[in-house]
């Protein structure tokens, strides 16, 4: 699923002239109209609005985790200030990332007013939240963020008419589909999405610039099912058609229309008659993977003594330790959460007690001090709204205390509380230190896979550009871990970017001994059993995509019959009532005879391959009459470019089978049941094939 920038019409506001009326519309199944699309032009910010109103106790320990830890001896601050480091009440997600809704960044493409708007919202994983106030912008920039959550009304549509046509059990790439989905499945579609089993992508080309923790839940390379697709073929095939923008960027909206339906037309009678080779290339290069990464693949497991089932666990183990680097453990965050929330009921008791003495003193204050209507107005607001927010905050710990089996509340002064706060302080810096290890983690991972062999130049540069920014959010956790290094006692090691660029691999990282778990011994993070894993998981989708193949030739070659049978019959009932129909029906019928032979040219060329594993025999579809057949003879291409005979085997009713095969005495026995042959070297060949494809 992907935009295409090209085919876009220019802004009204940069055409000229007078647009001619023309009210025709396209009938093409190609095209979703505004109001199918509108249906989701709200869905982005009613999800956003459930979501807060569900995760408000995640909300708040977001707050604690951003939140410094002040020393139990140092004077109490205000409540405004304790809240500084939290987003606003009434926050926006503005960028994609793993833990927020899709809306957009500042790759978007703007675009301008077309129509046929495509949605081209496209970001990487990031491992920062951006929070955007949306009252806080001016004019221009408040309209422009309601076009990047509006934009996401495209792909849900598309999502549905995906839905509605094809059913259940796809798969669909899109280049932010990790952060797409929990939109998609907060929209009205979830239950949808969820009941009809799709499974959502990160195209390859574009995964690898996401980081690691994206790329081993997205990336199609440990997707089940999804063979050797790339999911990139929207971008292909809408770089073929951008050579219609400079005539349809002024073009009256059916024409507009029009001249890309036709284009996609011609598109389409291409790749169909090219379908043939499609597969013979791509089942070759399936099975050359499968020989030369199935011989590297045992030398690695012949020297590392692992085994697939090894593999597995790898990745679930990698999956489960990057989960766990955005969560501590429940004990530590009682504790964390109980502390903070003594401070805030200390801070807000400071406040309150400081609120009452001035409403106290304020007669004094207006016949000494002359304090007028505003000072006055001003005292007592802030004696009653201290006082308020105190009460909130008190019964708010009461009942965190009555939750959690606090009988005594801890003081300041308590050793309960005091070894609290170290926990708090040791909290804060775990946890700075398990996202700097988490980004160098994704640092490493993806200058490994920048160091490999045969990369194209694109992919480098796309991973090149990714990795700079990675630098950045490396460069912000390494001053928020030295700072709270130094809280610490003794005070740990202070840690610089110039240090950490130096890293060749994570066991020279010796600060990652500090970590809840320290990785560096782990096997899937050793480089010999990461290479292995790799190979495991591509021959998997390799095999995936041999047997997905071997379902597509049987449904071709079916598709193949079934049209010739229906050529036929249709000529054959034109030929006396309608000459002329039944005279184009033949023009056509040889045109499709011609490209049926290619693509049965290059079938038999596959099952000639050594480890084809599949049949040339042609199949039945389960909703069509098999009697539509009866008495039409097969084409010419089945047997003389497959080898395969169609013939009439007939056995007269009532007749034992047994006794009536036919013997070299009896060679005039008539035949009635259809069966069919191939000849004697193809069915040779045929077998030898099927005992080379291992598909354990």
């Amino acid at each position: 699923m992907d935009g295409n920038n090209s085919l876009k019409l220019v802004d009204a506001t940069f055409r000229s002239g007078t647009t001619c009326f023309d009210n025709r519309t396209s009938t093409s199944f190609h095209w979703l109209t505004p109001e199918q699309v509108d249906v989701f032009k709200d869905e982005v910010v009613n999800s956003q609005k459930q979501v807060r109103l569900k995760k408000s106790t995640a909300a708040d320990r977001q707050q604690v985790a951003a939140t410094t830890v002040t020393a139990p001896t140092s004077a109490v601050t205000t409540s405004a200030s304790a809240s500084t480091s939290v987003p606003p009440s009434t926050p926006v997600p503005a960028f994609a990332s793993p833990t927020t809704d899709v809306s957009a960044n500042d790759s978007l493409d703007q675009g301008s007013a077309s129509q046929s708007a495509h949605p081209l919202v496209a970001d990487d994983d990031d491992p920062d939240v951006a929070w955007l106030n949306v009252n806080e912008l001016s004019g221009g920039e408040s309209e422009e963020f309601s076009k990047c959550l509006n934009m996401m009304k495209y792909p849900l549509a598309m999502v549905k008419r995906l839905l509605d046509e094809y059913g259940a059990d796809i798969g669909l790439g899109y280049d932010i589909m990790c952060a797409f989905f929990k939109t998609l499945l907060r929209s009205s579609l979830g239950a949808r999405v969820t009941a009809m089993r799709m499974q959502g992508v990160v195209p390859a080309f574009h995964g690898h610039v996401h980081n690691r923790a994206c790329q081993i839940g997205w990336h199609p390379l440990y997707v089940d099912g999804v063979g050797l697709e790339d999911f990139k073929e929207c971008e292909r095939t809408f770089a073929k058609s951008n050579h219609l923008a400079s005539t349809t960027r002024l073009a009256t909206p059916f024409h507009h229309q029009q001249q890309i339906d036709e284009h996609f037309k011609f598109h389409n009678e291409d790749k169909y008659a090219m379908s043939g080779n499609f597969i013979y290339q791509n089942y070759r290069q399936a099975l050359e993977k499968i020989a030369i990464n199935s011989g590297q693949l045992a030398l690695l497991e012949s020297s590392l003594g692992t085994t697939a089932a090894d593999y597995e666990v790898y990745h679930a183990t990698e999956v489960q330790y990057l989960q766990d680097l955005r969560n501590e453990p429940d004990d530590v965050q009682q504790t964390v959460d109980y502390i903070e929330k003594l401070q805030k009921h200390a801070e807000a008791f400071s406040a309150s007690k400081q609120a009452k003495t001035e409403f106290q003193r304020l007669d004094f204050n207006i016949i000494n001090n002359g304090y007028t209507g505003p000072k006055i107005a001003l005292v007592r607001t802030r004696y009653h709204t201290t006082h308020s927010k105190f009460l909130v905050i008190e019964e708010d710990l009461c009942r965190f205390e009555e939750a959690h089996g606090i009988s005594v509340r801890w003081t300041f002064d308590s050793q309960e509380y005091k070894d609290g706060f170290v926990v708090a302080t040791q909290r804060k810096y775990r946890t700075a230190l398990a996202e700097v290890e988490r980004l160098v983690v994704q640092w490493l991972f993806e200058l490994t896979k920048l160091g490999m062999s045969g990369l194209a130049y694109n992919m480098c540069d796309k991973i090149s550009k990714a990795l700079k920014t990675r630098s950045e959010a490396i460069q912000r956790a390494i001053v928020v871990y030295s700072d709270a290094a130094a809280l610490l006692t003794p005070p740990r090691q202070r840690l610089t970017f110039a240090k950490v660029i130096q890293i060749i691999s994570l066991a020279e990282f010796d600060i990652l001994r500090d970590t809840r778990q320290d990785i560096r011994l782990l096997p899937w993070m050793q480089p010999a059993h990461c290479e292995a894993m790799v190979l495991h998981f591509g021959i998997k989708r390799v095999k995936e995509e041999v047997r997905r193949f071997n379902v597509e030739i049987t449904r071709l070659l079916t598709y193949l019959i079934d049209e010739h049978i229906d050529y036929y019959r249709a000529i054959t009932a034109n030929i006396i009532v309608n000459p002329p129909l039944a005279t184009e029906l033949q023009r056509r019928w040889r045109h499709a005879s011609h490209i049926s032979a290619a693509i049965c040219r290059c079938i038999s060329q596959t099952s000639r391959l050594v480890g084809f594993s599949g049949t040339v025999f042609p199949g039945q579809r389960e909703d069509r009459d098999p009697t539509l057949g009866d008495g039409i003879p097969p084409p010419y291409w089945l047997a003389m470019e497959l080898g395969v005979v169609l013939m009439e085997v007939k056995y007269d009713e009532g007749v034992d089978l047994d006794a009536s095969r036919p013997t070299e005495e009896d060679d005039d026995l008539e035949l009635v049941v259809r069966e069919l042959e191939v000849d004697e070297d193809n069915i040779v060949q045929l077998m030898d094939h099927l005992s080379t494809f291992d598909d354990s």
